[in-house]
């Protein structure tokens, strides 16, 4: 996918890749402080978020500079099954992954719980017999002095356009219950409350866009 002028020329939307992974590692610290995955710092997360976009359960969108295409402005990254990307991070990427997370469970041993609930969040969820497992968003990060500029808005609605081209159903994506403005973000994207679940002692709620339904409507609005 070549770059993409949006926003007047000053965002290039690109296809989210492993030249991307230690920008999203660092915009991903800031942008969710104390959170999970933050806490097990930024070598895991480069690892991951190099990860992602090589495996066939994985996908995203980058924000970029067009002026200096290597400046990540923000992204969004998704799976269509967190279980497989997981199974990829503890078989082939091992190598990589293993030493960085081991010195964080070393340095905090708590780490280690709440890496096993992560382990064991995809089956909290189940799709009934028969219907397509949706795809879940797993990040969506801008850098500070770009939010509430319409950058995630962009990435959001480049995901389930490329959810619709995958031919899912659905899309996914878990908010901490305190967090009210991710909320609105995603109601306002089409995004719908699913259920309540607890993850690391907090509550979480999951919100579901239906792909399709989505599609329909931003082209109705295109057309006004």
């Amino acid at each position: 996918m070549t770059a993409q002028p949006v926003m007047d020329g000053r965002v290039a939307l690109v296809r989210l890749a492993p030249e991307h992974a230690s920008d999203a590692a660092r915009l991903h610290i800031l942008g969710q402080p104390g959170a999970f995955l933050t806490s097990l710092g930024a070598e895991v997360l480069t690892v991951l978020y190099r990860t992602l976009p090589q495996s066939p359960a994985g996908f995203g969108f980058a924000a970029i500079d067009p002026a200096h295409p290597q400046r990540l402005l923000g992204f969004v990254s998704a799976t269509t099954s967190v279980g497989a990307l997981f199974v990829e991070m503890g078989t082939r990427r091992l190598p990589a992954f293993l030493p960085p997370l081991l010195r964080r469970f070393v340095a905090d041993p708590s780490l280690a719980v709440r890496a096993l609930q992560t382990v064991l969040y995809p089956f909290l969820h189940s799709t009934p017999s028969g219907a397509t497992p949706p795809a879940e968003l797993l990040s969506i990060m801008v850098e500070p002095e770009l939010r509430s500029a319409g950058v995630g808005a962009l990435l959001v609605t480049a995901l389930l356009a490329e959810c619709e081209r995958r031919n899912i159903a659905a899309l996914d994506v878990t908010v901490d219950a305190a967090n009210a403005g991710a909320q609105r973000f995603y109601v306002r994207h089409g995004f719908a409350y699913a259920d309540t679940f607890m993850l690391y002692g907090r509550t979480m709620h999951r919100y579901q866009a239906r792909v399709n339904a989505y599609i329909d409507s931003a082209a109705g609005a295109g057309r006004d």
